[in-house]
C-alpha cells in the first residue's frame, strides 16, 4: 500500500502497515459499531471507520448493533425493573399477528407503560435510558462510556433515512449525540448518508430532530454528493464536510498495485484462512457476481421471481455466475440459487473474504451501496439495482461513471435485457475500465481519510 499522504496539524504520516497514534488523541466513543451485525455493509465500514479513527485516537468503547437496536421500556405502574425485560420479551410485531392474543398482549403492554422508550423526544429518551439502568446492561455501559470518553464519533453509515414513522436505530443514535451534548462532549458525527424514503418521502419531524442535533455537533460529514445536497435542500445549519466512506481505506486490502486485479484462486485463499470456509468453486476463474438490494428485500417473493428471470438470462454472458447475499434481506437469493443451479456464496462468510471475492469479480450486478465500494477497491465494474433510497445512483457519481443509471429493484423484462447487454459491455471492457475504477478509488481512498483532520486532538 502507498502511504497517505502527509496530513495537516502536524500528525504524523501513517500508513497501513506502520499506524501509530498521536499523543494528543482523544479517548473517543465509537457509536455505530455494527460490526455485530450479519450485513456485509455494517461489519465492513463499521471496522474500516474504527481503524481510520484508531490512527490518531483511542477508541475506548463502542456503542454496537445490539445496544442501538435494543429496547428501553419504561413503567409508571409495575416499575422498570419488571416491565422491561417484559417489554423486551413480549412487545414484538410477530407477537400482533397471533389472533386475539397478540393485540391483547401488546395492549396490555402499551397500557402499562412505554414499551420501546424512544420518540422524537430526545430528552425524555435520556431519562428513560437513564431509567432502564435498573434491568438493561446496555443503558448502563452507555452512561459509564459517555462519562468516560472526551468525544463521541458516530459511524452515520445509511441511518438517516427520513422514514415515516422514524426508524428506531436513528431515535436512538441522535439520543445518545443528545446524552453527549448535554455533557459537554464534542460529537463528531461521520461517514454519513441522508435520504428521504423512496416510499414515504420526508418525515419531516425527523428531520428537525435531527438539524438540531447536527448544527451542534463538531463536525458532520457527508459520504457522497446527494447527502450533501440534502443537508444544503433542508438543514441550513448544518455546516457539513464530503468526503467518501471510510470503506474505500481498505482499498490496500486488495489492490498491491495499479494494475487490475486478475482472478485467481491464489488472491483469495489468504482471506479464507482458518475461517471454516472455502472460496466457491467459480473463483477459480472468471466470474460476475450478483447481489440484492434492500429495496427487493421488501417483497422476497416477488424478488425471488424477478431475480430467477434476470440470473438465468444472465448466463448467456458466457461467465460463470455467483450469487452473493450481503444482508439478511438478501436470502431470496437461496432460493434463485436452487432455482437456476448457480454457486452461493454464505451470508456468513468473513467480511474479508467477502471483499475480496467482489473485487476479484470481472463485473457485479448490484443494489447495494458498500458491496458495491468493495467491487470497486479492485476495479469491478458495476450494473446497479435500486434500493431504499438514492444510494446506488450516488455510488455512480462518487465512482465517475459516464452515464449513472439504476434499474429496478425487481427487474423487468427489458431491464434484465439491458442488464445483459451492460453487463456483456462492462465484459468486453476489461482491464481498461478496471484500470479507470482502481484509478478512482485510489483518489477516494486518499480522501476518505481526511475526516481525521476535521477531529479535535487534547494537549
Amino acid at each position: 500500500m502507498a502511504p497517505q499522504a502527509q496530513r495537516r496539524k502536524g500528525r504524523l504520516t501513517v500508513d497501513a502497515e506502520n499506524v501509530q497514534r498521536v499523543a494528543s488523541g482523544m479517548k473517543l466513543l465509537y457509536v455505530g459499531d455494527n460490526s455485530d451485525r450479519i450485513n456485509w455493509g455494517c461489519r465492513a465500514t463499521s471496522i474500516a471507520l474504527r481503524e481510520l479513527l484508531a490512527r490518531d485516537h483511542e477508541v475506548i468503547a463502542a456503542v454496537t448493533g445490539k445496544m442501538i437496536e435494543a429496547r428501553y421500556p419504561v413503567s409508571d405502574r409495575i416499575g422498570d425493573a419488571l416491565y422491561g425485560p417484559l417489554a423486551q420479551r413480549l412487545y414484538r410485531k410477530k407477537l400482533r399477528k397471533l389472533p386475539v392474543v397478540g393485540a391483547a398482549v401488546l395492549g396490555l403492554l402499551e397500557r402499562l407503560g412505554d414499551p420501546v422508550g424512544l420518540t422524537l423526544d430526545l430528552d425524555r429518551n435520556i431519562d428513560n435510558i437513564d431509567r432502564a439502568r435498573a434491568y438493561s446492561p446496555f443503558a448502563r455501559a452507555l452512561f459509564d462510556a459517555v462519562e468516560a470518553c472526551d468525544a463521541i464519533a458516530v459511524n452515520g453509515e445509511g441511518d438517516l433515512i427520513f422514514t415515516t414513522p422514524p426508524r428506531q436505530k436513528l431515535l436512538y443514535i441522535l439520543t445518545v449525540c443528545r446524552l453527549a451534548q448535554t455533557r459537554g462532549k464534542p460529537v463528531y458525527y461521520l461517514n454519513a448518508m441522508l435520504s428521504e424514503c423512496p416510499i414515504d418521502g420526508i418525515h419531516q419531524p425527523t428531520v428537525d430532530v435531527a438539524a438540531r442535533i447536527l448544527a451542534d455537533s463538531a463536525a458532520v460529514v457527508v459520504r457522497e454528493p446527494a447527502s450533501y445536497a440534502f443537508v444544503q435542500a433542508h438543514m441550513p445549519a448544518v455546516r457539513a464536510t464530503m468526503l467518501p466512506d471510510a470503506l474505500f481505506t481498505w482499498r490496500y486490502h486488495f489492490t498491491h498495485s495499479d494494475r487490475p486485479a486478475r482472478p485467481a484462486i491464489e488472491r483469495l485463499l489468504p482471506f479464507f484462512e482458518h475461517t471454516g470456509h472455502v472460496p466457491p468453486k467459480v473463483a477459480s476463474g472468471a466470474y460476475v457476481a450478483i447481489s440484492g438490494s434492500s429495496l427487493a428485500a421488501r417483497d422476497p417473493a416477488r424478488a425471488r421471481s424477478t431475480y430467477t428471470n434476470m440470473v438465468r438470462k444472465l448466463k448467456a454472458v458466457g461467465v460463470p455466475l455467483l450469487l452473493i447475499p450481503t444482508c439478511g434481506g438478501d436470502r431470496f437469493l437461496i432460493d434463485v440459487a436452487t432455482d437456476t443451479g448457480v454457486e452461493l456464496l454464505p451470508l456468513e462468510t468473513p467480511i474479508l473474504a467477502g471483499a475480496a471475492i467482489l473485487a476479484n469479480a470481472r463485473a457485479f450486478v448490484s443494489g447495494r451501496w458498500h458491496p458495491s465500494i468493495m467491487a470497486a477497491l479492485g476495479g469491478t465494474p458495476c450494473v446497479f439495482l435500486g434500493s431504499n433510497s438514492h444510494k446506488t445512483l450516488s455510488i455512480q457519481t462518487l465512482l465517475e461513471y459516464a452515464d449513472p443509471r439504476e434499474f429496478s429493484a425487481f427487474p423487468s423484462d427489458d431491464d434484465v435485457e439491458t442488464i445483459v447487454r451492460q453487463t456483456r459491455d462492462l465484459l468486453a471492457a476489461g482491464d481498461t475500465r478496471r484500470a479507470q475504477i482502481l484509478d478512482v478509488s485510489k483518489r477516494l481512498a486518499a480522501d476518505a481519510a481526511q475526516c481525521l483532520d476535521l477531529l479535535e486532538t487534547r494537549p
